[in-house]
């Protein structure tokens, strides 16, 4: 775990022992080969600020242009190999292992995006859960064959909470394709079927190089902030939520929205809540 000076775990490095999670892990990257020539990339989704790599994200979104939380919308090719990945076993079962890493470690912030989703998805019966088995409403697969992030922060993700990111592949990974947490001067290994969960939000992070011969993909799963916010606005956007306050209620809400910030950081567990010994 990464534990602050609090005792607080504010993110993870996962390396699985189970043989069979590094064999679903395996699987994944067989997977994401396979369809990546099925799918058809814009010029935008082959070369973005996080590097030079096709990525696809697939879930429920708010942002980007989007007035309301919806579905991720995709052409006809892509939604194909979505709902393939997505139903596919290994992709269930690292779904799965996550959620058990995120509810053993991170309680609260678990039960915070658990609630938040359900009432989402139970106000509008059109949007799509990606994963039965997670609380998280997106997915990103990135599909490589070289993927090597640049740095950069995913400002659109609720910023308390947890991004979990599967590396997948067949790499050296003692020599390359290390995660950087850059605020945190930390480098790590991060090797083929491992799983990291960091506030991609609001840490800066990216991995180094691998050899050119080498194959690096990844499968990340997240929440964006604007599904949080349009729960929290009672299902409708910030500026109709404000419109319709009074202005006792307005105060109250500016300062709530100034404590913010320490209301998602006390849903990070402590060791002492988790009964462990810091």
């Amino acid at each position: 775990p990464l534990i602050d000076s609090d005792d607080r775990v504010y993110g993870l490095v996962v390396y699985p022992s189970d043989p069979s999670i590094k064999k679903c892990a395996e699987e994944a990257a067989v997977l994401i080969q396979q369809e990546r020539k099925n799918c058809s990339f814009s010029a935008e989704q082959r070369e973005h600020r996080r590097g030079s790599f096709p990525a696809l994200s697939t879930g429920v979104s708010h942002g980007n242009g989007r007035t309301h939380p919806q579905n991720i919308v995709h052409n006809k090719a892509n939604t194909s190999v979505f709902e393939r990945l997505t139903a596919s076993e290994p992709f269930k079962r690292l779904s799965g292992f996550a959620t058990g890493v995120f509810k053993t470690w991170a309680p609260k912030l678990y039960a915070y995006c658990e609630e938040h989703l359900n009432d989402l998805l139970s106000s509008d019966s059109s949007l799509r859960r990606v994963f039965e088995n997670s609380v998280l409403p997106a997915a990103a697969f990135n599909f490589g064959p070289r993927t090597i992030c640049l740095p950069h922060i995913d400002f659109g993700n609720l910023p308390f909470n947890l991004c979990w990111i599967w590396a997948l592949g067949w790499y050296n990974w003692r020599k390359g394709g290390h995660i950087i947490l850059w605020d945190l001067k930390l480098v790590i290994e991060f090797p083929p079927g491992s799983l990291v969960a960091i506030p991609s939000g609001v840490c800066r992070h990216s991995n180094t190089r691998i050899s050119k011969n080498e194959v690096r993909y990844s499968f990340t799963q997240y929440a964006p902030g604007g599904n949080f916010r349009w729960v929290d606005c009672g299902f409708q956007s910030e500026e109709k939520f404000h419109a319709g306050l009074t202005a006792a209620e307005a105060k109250e809400e500016k300062l709530q929205k100034k404590a913010r910030w320490r209301m998602g950081l006390e849903l990070f567990s402590t060791f002492t809540e988790l009964g462990l010994k810091g």
